[in-house]
């Protein structure tokens, strides 16, 4: 995507989608990428690459490649990779995830979604996150929506190697597929407990998620797994949690506890509305382009 600004008073936001085979029709101020295309100076002034996914080599390898790329500024989801990037004489800014308001918001809960907890997303945390974070939800009823299929690849693999994961056999019977993008603010407000597994990548670079906020957005309660940002900033919000059995432990207290998990959602709610909105973010990067151009 892309920003343009004609003055410091008035900004206007090009919602388009631009790629290599559909550019822009005119040379941009900025352009931002989403990944590692390689800048085209047809196509802007400035060049800033947004790195705001998971890498399975880990952010800082992947950092150090794309510092080699050409752009002209980064933007970070993690504080501790800028610090990284900017010990190099780099230019960068910690943009961390915001919600857009008008897509997750709290909604009338339906009784296909009114789980006792919910989990959104496909098996790509690893063994040991999914069986200390996710795993234990199958003791309740747990709506488990995503692709928990198993590739017949991957199965040759553990048929060969190892034991296949113990997940794997739950998680394939009770999946229950993908979930229109329009239901899943309906999800995160109808269930009781939300669940948060976070890839390790992001774990080590101390991240906040984005599912963190689109559950709050929706006065949904969540109960995450731990990452030092998320302690320090929603404090009261979330709940937090090691796993295990210290899940299982919290799934049964808050499902018995209707006012107390409904006091913390609010607190979430209210948290994300003043602090962790599109808007915001938009207008810290804005700021910060208006700084570079």
């Amino acid at each position: 995507s892309d920003v343009c600004s004609s003055d410091l008073s008035v900004v206007h936001i090009n919602h388009d989608i631009e790629a290599p085979n559909y550019p822009p029709s005119e040379r941009l101020d900025v352009m931002i990428y989403m990944n590692d295309t390689v800048p085209e100076p047809r196509w802007a002034k400035r060049h800033v690459l947004y790195m705001q996914n998971a890498y399975g080599e880990g952010s800082e390898l992947a950092l150090r490649n794309f510092q080699s790329v050409g752009y002209d500024a980064y933007a970070f989801i993690s504080a501790r990779l800028l610090r990284i990037h900017q010990q190099t004489g780099m230019q960068g800014i910690f943009l961390p995830f915001g919600v857009d308001l008008s897509v997750f918001f709290p909604r009338t809960p339906e009784p296909d979604y009114e789980f006792d907890v919910t989990y959104v997303g496909n098996d790509i945390k690893g063994e040991a996150r999914t069986t200390a974070f996710l795993l234990p939800a199958t003791k309740f009823n747990f709506g488990l929506f995503g692709n928990w299929m198993i590739p017949r690849a991957r199965f040759r693999v553990w048929r060969n190697w190892r034991k296949r994961p113990e997940y794997t056999y739950e998680f394939e019977k009770i999946s229950r597929g993908k979930i229109p993008q329009e239901k899943v603010p309906v999800l995160y407000s109808s269930a009781r407990i939300n669940l948060n597994c976070t890839a390790q990548d992001c774990v080590d670079w101390d991240v906040i998620t984005l599912r963190t906020f689109e559950v709050l957005a929706c006065k949904g309660f969540l109960i995450t797994d731990r990452v030092p940002s998320a302690e320090k900033e929603l404090e009261g919000c979330v709940v937090f949690t090691d796993g295990h059995a210290d899940l299982t432990a919290k799934i049964e207290h808050y499902l018995a506890h209707e006012r107390e998990r409904r006091e913390i959602a609010e607190t979430g709610y209210n948290y994300v509305c003043r602090f962790a909105t599109v808007g915001d973010r938009c207008r810290e990067l804005l700021e910060y382009l208006r700084e570079i151009t």
